[in-house]
Formats: C-alpha cells, structure tokens, sequence
C-alpha cells in the first residue's frame, strides 16, 4: 500500500470514528435532556437560567435568545384531578417579552415550547409567568 493511500485510509477510519463519535455524544445528550412536564420537574429547576427565543411560523427563531431565570413556583391546587401551579422567570428588564409562546433551551431539558405572559417590571428585572393546570398521571377511573 502507498502511504498516499495509507493517509487516505486513516484519514478516512478518523472521519468516521469521530462522525460516531458526535453520533454518540448528540444521542446521549438527547436522551439525558428531560422536558419538564409536572410540577416536580420545574421544582428540580429551580434557580436554573433558560435561552428564550421566540419562535415563528415554521418553527423559525427570528428573536435573539433572552436568559430567564426561573425563580418561584407557587402550587395553585393539588385537590382532585388537577395539578395547578405558576411557574415564575425573571429577566432583564431590557428585553421584555410580549405574552406568547417562546422556545426555552437549557441543557438538562434541552429545549421545549412554553407559553408565558408578563407579570410585572421593577427598576432591574421583568417578571413572566407559566400557568399549568394539568391532569395527575395515573387516575384510576371511578
């Protein structure tokens, strides 16, 4: 074998061991990703900075990310069949966000779709808010 096509030849195994490699680490990282769904999943999140962005037709980000920190959770109701709670983000008041559904991206959930709509502003931050009223998992129908 010439050591042109040696180079090739290892040139070629390197792309595709790395190409495996990328593979690997993206579906590691997809699958390590949880979306939140429940009221323990945003309570695990607390104190945790979200990129936001807002999505257009077609799924397309025309906004620049802002960073929201969520910082409160206040728990509506747990009675019955429902779980109702608030789930509370501050950001900049610079870049305040019109209600309306936003991208949020974080490494431990990677990213979901959530509707948000401002609360209040104060001299530093803007207030936005998530509402859930969900159906507990697991009812038994009686």
């Amino acid at each position: 074998m010439r050591t042109s096509n040696r180079k090739g030849v290892l040139s070629y195994c390197f792309s595709v061991l790395f190409t495996g490699w990328l593979l690997i680490c993206a579906v590691n990282t997809a699958i390590a990703a949880k979306t939140p769904e429940r009221l323990a999943d945003f309570a695990a999140l607390k104190g945790e900075v979200f990129t936001v962005n807002r999505v257009g037709k077609g799924n397309k980000v025309w906004s620049k990310g802002v960073e929201l920190k969520l910082f409160e959770i206040s728990i509506t109701s747990q009675e019955g069949p429902t779980e109702q709670f608030n789930v509370r983000f501050k950001g900049p008041k610079n870049a305040s966000l019109d209600k309306a559904v936003y991208l949020f991206e974080q490494v431990k959930t990677g990213s979901f779709s959530l509707f948000i709509e401002p609360l209040k502003s104060d001299s530093k931050n803007t207030y936005y808010q998530a509402t859930f009223n969900l159906l507990k998992k697991n009812i038994k129908n009686e």
